[in-house]
């Protein structure tokens, strides 16, 4: 029985000096996890799923207490990165516009590209807060909806009933009209073969 007296005390005292360790590790923890809302993502970018020629636009968007974000798009002509809040671009395509804004109590970073194409296809978007070690990111799918056959279409037909025409209207006025079949003649010069005499 006395045994079982120590075990229990001896249990007791290790439970705790473990409460003792785990409030002392609470206490010393940095700052930003004391706050863990300050280091999360209020707006995620999101995967686009859009036609050609169609825009599309990724946003993401962090607490306005921790506002440091970088937004960088690897395109398939190039990379480019918007650095938040206050972020400037210079020699970006004019399809591309990034911009930052505070705004409903976070800081925004938004990307958009105007007018897509199958070359934009597989654009990765990624999203960084300062000080936290997890990166959100989002894919660019580009599809065709099969505007631009039609469109291709469309025009071969037009192109061949036009030219149609074209001709139906030249043959109409090259019979009707004697000044442009002289000019289509030539000049006509009485040959001296033409006419035999006969002795």
């Amino acid at each position: 029985m006395e045994t079982k007296r120590k075990e229990a005390l001896r249990k007791k005292q290790v439970t705790h000096i473990c409460l003792l360790l785990l409030a002392l590790l609470h206490l010393t923890t940095p700052s930003t996890a004391q706050n863990p809302t300050a280091l999360t993502y209020l707006t995620r970018p999101a995967n686009a799923t859009v036609a050609v020629g169609e825009s599309a636009v990724f946003r993401c968007g962090v607490p306005e207490a921790s506002p440091n974000i970088t937004f960088t798009i690897y395109g398939g002509h190039s990379n480019y990165t918007l650095t938040c809040p206050f972020g400037h671009l210079e020699d970006i395509p004019q399809a591309l516009y990034g911009s930052c804004e505070v705004k409903d109590g976070q800081s925004l970073a938004v990307w958009s590209i105007r007018g897509t194409s199958f070359s934009d296809n597989g654009t990765r978007v990624v999203c960084q807060q300062s000080q936290n070690p997890s990166a959100v990111t989002a894919v660019l799918h580009v599809y065709d909806n099969g505007v631009p056959h039609a469109v291709l279409i469309g025009c071969v037909i037009g192109g061949f009933f036009g030219t149609l025409l074209v001709a139906a209207l030249l043959f109409l006025l090259l019979q009707r009209s004697e000044t442009l079949q002289n000019f289509f003649r030539g000049d006509e010069t009485e040959d001296d073969m033409s006419t035999i005499v006969k002795d």
